[in-house]
C-alpha cells in the first residue's frame, strides 16, 4: 500500500526514514510549534557551527579542508561553494571599495585611449567615471566565480602527474580563492596608517605564497622543495589571471556604459 512507500522515490519504507533517499515519514508532531522552533534553532546553530569550523580550518590549516572534503569528511563543514559565497559576501561588504578585482576610474579612464572613447561618445567624462566606479564594483563581485575554472586549470596542470580528477583541483581552487578573499578581509581590522599600496601588495603576495606552499604540501603530499617550486608557478599564474580578470572587468564595464 502507498503508506508503506516513500512519497519521494516510491521505495518500500523501513522505519521513519527512507533507506534510498533519506526522506522522513510525515508525522503530526512535525507541524507542532515546538518542532518548527527547534528546527529553526538547529538550522541557525548548524550553519554557525559549520561556518566557524570551516573558517578556522581554511585559515589555519592550509589544504586540510580540501583534504577532508575529498576523503569524505564533509558533514562538519560548509560545502565549498557555500563557503565561497559567504566569503564573497563578507569580502564585498567589508571591502566595498576594494580595487583588487577591478581597475578604478582614476587609472583606467584616465588612460588616453579610454578617454578618447568617452569623448567620442559625447558623454560627460566625470559622469562616466562615477558610473564606471559603481558598476565595475558590482561586476567584479558578480563575475568573481569566473576565476575558479582558471585557478583549477593552473592546479591541474602543475599537478598533472597526480592524476586527480579535474573536480578535485576545482575544490582546491575554491578553497584557495576563498582564503585569498578572507585574508584581504582580515586586513580591515589592522590600522590603515600602516599600509601603503605597495605594502598591501607585498603582504598579500607574501601571505598567499606561505599559505599556498603549506596547502600544496598538505593536500598534494609533496616535499618542501617541490611544494615551494609549485607554489611559485601557481601563484604567478593565478595572479596573472587576477590581473587579466581586472582588465576584462574594466573593459566590459566601460563598454556597457558607452553602449547604453
Amino acid at each position: 500500500m502507498n503508506e508503506y512507500k516513500c512519497v519521494s522515490c516510491q521505495q518500500p519504507l523501513i522505519g521513519k526514514h527512507c533507506h534510498n533517499c533519506g526522506e522522513k515519514v510525515v508525522e503530526e508532531s512535525d507541524f507542532s510549534i515546538k518542532t518548527i522552533f527547534l528546527q529553526f534553532v538547529d538550522g541557525l546553530t548548524n550553519i554557525d557551527s559549520k561556518f566557524i569550523k570551516s573558517f578556522l580550518l581554511l585559515l589555519f590549516k592550509p589544504g586540510q579542508l580540501t583534504l577532508n572534503y575529498v576523503k569524505g569528511n564533509r558533514n562538519p563543514y560548509m560545502r565549498p561553494f557555500q563557503l565561497f559565497i559567504v566569503v564573497n559576501i563578507l569580502f564585498f561588504l567589508l571591502l566595498a571599495d576594494a580595487d583588487i578585482f577591478r581597475i578604478p576610474a582614476e587609472y583606467y579612464i584616465s588612460n588616453e585611449i579610454n578617454t578618447q572613447k568617452v569623448e567620442a561618445s559625447n558623454l560627460l567624462l566625470d559622469d562616466v567615471k562615477q558610473k564606471y566606479d559603481a558598476l565595475s564594483l558590482t561586476n567584479s563581485k558578480l563575475f568573481i566565480f569566473i576565476l575558479i575554472p582558471f585557478f583549477s586549470l593552473v592546479f591541474w596542470l602543475v599537478n598533472l602527474k597526480k592524476r586527480h580528477y579535474f573536480g578535485v583541483h576545482t575544490i582546491f581552487a575554491i578553497h584557495y580563492l576563498s582564503f585569498f578573499m578572507l585574508f584581504c578581509v582580515t586586513l580591515v581590522i589592522t590600522p590603515k596608517e600602516l599600509w601603503t599600496p605597495r605594502a598591501i601588495q607585498f603582504v598579500i603576495f607574501g601571505a598567499n605564497f606561505v599559505y599556498l606552499a603549506f596547502a600544496i604540501k598538505n593536500f598534494y603530499n609533496e616535499n618542501w622543495k617541490i611544494s615551494i617550486l609549485k607554489t611559485f608557478i601557481c601563484l604567478v599564474l593565478c595572479f596573472m589571471f587576477i590581473f587579466l580578470y581586472r582588465e576584462q572587468i574594466s573593459n566590459y564595464t566601460l563598454y556597457t556604459l558607452l553602449k547604453n
